[in-house]
């Protein structure tokens, strides 16, 4: 398993992104470094997130497998919106898009990944 940290790049009303604002992902990485479905049918444990805002809750949510791709659902309620959860490689440096239910992204840069 690994643990990504991602800070926001870009998004709605911060063009330069803000590195306060903070993505935390467990998932399974496959050779290439990108997200490993066969790890995610085959594992009992969710696959947990959160994210971290100075002067906000923290927003827990799991990752889970759509038909079309990942998605993060919240921890509060299965009846809250998904949002799309894209990357193609998952590597420091690396950009991961997250859609809000709105339809607006936010860019997270990759910052570091580290294996439990």
């Amino acid at each position: 398993m690994a643990k990504l940290i991602m800070l926001l790049a870009k998004g709605p009303g911060r063009p330069d992104g803000d590195i306060d604002d903070r993505l935390t992902v467990r998932l399974a990485l496959n050779q290439q470094g990108q997200i490993d479905p066969y790890a995610y049918d085959n594992d009992p444990i969710p696959w947990l997130a959160m994210r971290e805002r100075p002067g906000m809750q923290d927003k827990h949510s799991e990752l889970i497998r759509l038909d079309d791709g990942w998605a993060l659902q919240s921890m509060v309620s299965e009846d809250d919106p998904l949002w799309t959860f894209e990357g193609h490689v998952f590597r420091p440096g690396d950009l991961v898009r997250l859609r809000r239910p709105d339809g607006e992204d936010l860019l997270f840069r990759i910052v570091a990944s580290t294996r439990d």
